[in-house]
């Protein structure tokens, strides 16, 4: 996997304390071995799809 380029600032969360850094969580941890989880929002549903190339979709 490449590193991701970025600036230093845009690892910080809008609205959060100065020097706070964005929560990261892998895939895989969201998927559990499925190729599909839906994620809920408010009112919405969101499903993230794990393609067959190793892609991720956000589709509502």
């Amino acid at each position: 996997m490449s590193p991701r380029m970025h600036s230093p600032s845009s690892d910080k969360v809008p609205g959060s304390p100065a020097g706070a850094q964005e929560r990261r969580v892998q895939s895989n941890q969201l998927l559990q071995g499925a190729r599909r989880v839906v994620i809920e929002h408010g009112d919405a549903s969101y499903t993230l799809l794990l393609t067959r190339n190793d892609k991720l979709i956000l589709v509502k």
